[in-house]
């Protein structure tokens, strides 16, 4: 009995996360190259007494136990024309560099502006970086940048925009991420446009709601173990 209260439980707190996820998704539909959080979870057996899965919820479990995984969908969101030459999107895969102090970040949100000091920035002041990871530089009025991330101010090339592809993607916060490079990137950087976040409403409503439900029925699932571990108890202390 103890040990179905136990995977319940570890049940219970993958329907938690799983909500945690969804809510974080609900609130970024209007953020700005926002890529959604999937999540996904199932029992597994421990037989030796620790798991060999690390994302197992008690590491010291003699019994099955739920786990999760939470990845990043890094499908294309909807694409909106804006005509400001210092918004861009990428069509495809990749992502642009940004700098926050001695780190490097990536990121989607292309609603890049000019600071003080002329260098090309995000909303948030990051600076973005080129395909030697050095802030770009925009001195000069018109602004011209081609599908491959090559940066013309007035008519000179000064520059072009990293986009790499990342591997292990973590989401850092807003539409910030972070991972491993592995290599250029083959999406089209399309200037005067934006993209959107790739996150459905209806689609995370319906699975919030799923998640709702298995979180009611693990929970009365451990409440019915727990009455019957408490019967026990009584019967035994008659006997």
């Amino acid at each position: 009995m103890y040990k179905g209260i136990y995977i319940s439980m570890t049940g219970m707190a993958m329907r938690e996360n799983e909500l945690s996820a969804i809510s974080n998704n609900l609130a970024n539909i209007n953020t700005t190259g926002y890529k959604r959080q999937s999540f996904a979870s199932r029992l597994y057996p421990l037989l030796s007494g620790k798991p060999a899965e690390p994302r197992a919820i008690y590491q010291n479990a003699r019994s099955q136990t739920f786990f999760g995984t939470q990845t990043i969908d890094t499908s294309q969101g909807v694409l909106r024309k804006t005509g400001n030459p210092f918004d861009l999107a990428i069509q495809g895969e990749g992502f642009f560099a940004v700098q926050r102090g001695d780190r490097i970040f990536y990121t989607r949100e292309g609603a890049f502006t000019r600071d003080s000091e002329n260098f090309l920035v995000t909303q948030a002041g990051l600076r973005v970086l080129d395909e030697n990871n050095n802030p770009i530089v925009i001195d000069g009025t018109k602004v011209e940048i081609g599908q491959d991330g090559n940066v013309y101010v007035d008519g000179n090339l000064i520059s072009k925009i990293k986009v790499v592809r990342i591997d292990g993607v973590r989401h850092v916060g807003s539409s910030l991420y972070e991972g491993r490079e592995a290599g250029e990137a083959t999406g089209k950087v399309l200037q005067g446009w934006l993209e959107s976040s790739n996150v459905n409403p209806m689609n995370e409503l319906v699975q919030m709601i799923q998640a709702i439900r298995n979180f009611e029925f693990a929970q009365r699932v451990t409440t019915n173990f727990d009455q019957l571990a408490q019967r026990a108890v009584s019967e035994i202390a008659r006997i």
